[in-house]
């Protein structure tokens, strides 16, 4: 593994817009949702320090003494970000400003199910084609969503009658460094990013009082998922 050292960036709005504002708060699996995420990440040993970005007085409070995560406030998500819980390139601008280091992973924090070996698995594959020297033929990583359907249009006429892949950015996960971000316009999935697919439950996004409600369920029933919680 490369000798270096990731920067994690999250944003944890102390109200996450109108259709769950209390989403990071909301108690799974023993705890807050905001700590679900931050938790994993302290295990991870790659990853040197955890930035948060938020206006929440608790977040603040809960890691004031805390060695690897540090609370900042320096972004407000305008409401279409805060909705769909965007990891937007507005926000990666505003964050990078104000912290220091070469390669940054970002993640939406409302995935209570992303499993740390999926985190650890995308940051090996960006140790293998962005930056190792050998083959680096790609500039960035980022997880997507695959759905297999069949399109219609709006008239309900078929466009395409076989299941095609469609592959969708379900802004979970990006690991990306300064220096692509910054030649490519200020985006974090560069010219020749690596996808790289996860399973439908990491993708639950506890963006709504039914996506919360499903969560719990599903929690309580790990035992039922042995691929996904027992891997």
């Amino acid at each position: 593994m490369s000798n270096y050292s990731l920067t994690a960036l999250l944003s944890i709005p102390d109200e996450a817009g109108f259709l769950f504002p209390g989403r990071h708060f909301e108690y799974i699996s023993g705890g807050p949702l905001y700590e679900v995420m931050i938790n994993k990440l302290e295990t991870i040993p790659q990853i040197a320090k955890i930035i948060v970005n938020t206006d929440s007085g608790r977040i603040k409070k809960n890691y004031a003494h805390s060695n690897k995560v540090k609370v900042i406030n320096v972004y407000t998500a305008e409401p279409y970000e805060t909705e769909l819980e965007l990891t937007s390139d507005k926000l990666t601008s505003a964050l990078l400003e104000h912290v220091e280091g070469e390669h940054f992973l970002q993640l939406g924090p409302i995935f209570p199910f992303l499993k740390r070996q999926t985190i650890e698995s995308v940051i090996e594959n960006y140790n293998k084609y962005v930056i190792n020297p050998e083959d680096r033929r790609h500039d960035s990583v980022f997880t997507i969503k695959t759905l297999n359907r069949r399109y219609y249009d709006s008239d309900k006429d078929i466009i395409r009658e076989d299941r095609p892949n469609t592959f969708i950015e379900d802004g979970i996960l990006h690991v990306f460094n300064r220096k692509t971000f910054l030649e490519g316009g200020n985006r974090k999935v560069g010219k020749s990013p690596f996808s790289y697919p996860i399973d439908d439950i990491e993708n639950l996004a506890i963006d709504s009082e039914d996506n919360y409600q499903l969560a719990i369920l599903v929690d309580a029933n790990r035992r039922r998922f042995p691929r996904i919680f027992n891997s």
